[in-house]
């Protein structure tokens, strides 16, 4: 009679993809979610809105907030969902959560990216109004093109740095 020796769990691929595939399909639902729930979209375009005009203002511009909208004398832009970049950041978070890495990690990634992402559009938000209001020709090319572009790099590299921090962790360990 031989004996068998115990199945490891990395034996149990099915532990591993439910461990990287529930996660991602639930952060992708809490996503879609938030992008068609009016109560949480408004209220984060009224954080974007506040944040930029504050970030103006270190700048100098005289603007003002109203609701969503940033104006100043001579132009004015009103941030909507689709500004908000929920979309990028949850496809970065989903991507986060379906990595095989440790909760703990996942969390930590997490974190950065929505951060990180934060920033940037409030950056990105920052300079599209001033694009509009000195360069108001080329405020569809920046908004269109440019940032957009920047802001999908961004989330992608920031991801590769993070997924890399953590294999090189693991294999460390």
């Amino acid at each position: 009679m031989t004996s068998r020796a115990p199945v490891r769990a990395s034996h149990r691929p099915w532990r591993r993809i439910a461990g990287s595939v529930l996660p991602a399909a639930a952060t992708l639902g809490f996503v879609v979610y938030l992008g068609q729930a009016a109560g949480p979209t408004l209220a984060l375009r009224h954080v974007y809105a506040n944040v930029t005009v504050w970030v103006l203002h270190l700048f100098g511009a005289s603007v003002s907030v109203r609701g969503t909208d940033i104006a100043s004398s001579s132009f004015s832009i009103s941030v909507i969902t689709a500004c908000t970049g929920l979309f990028v950041t949850g496809l970065f978070l989903v991507a986060v959560a379906a990595f095989p890495a440790s909760w703990r990690a996942r969390l930590l990634g997490a974190a950065i990216g929505i951060v990180g992402l934060f920033a940037l559009n409030v950056v990105r938000l920052a300079s599209l109004f001033y694009i509009g209001t000195h360069w108001p020709n080329l405020l569809d090319i920046a908004h269109q093109l440019v940032w957009q572009s920047i802001v999908i790099v961004a989330a992608v590299a920031l991801w590769l740095l993070w997924a890399g921090r953590v294999t090189t962790g693991r294999a460390r360990s």
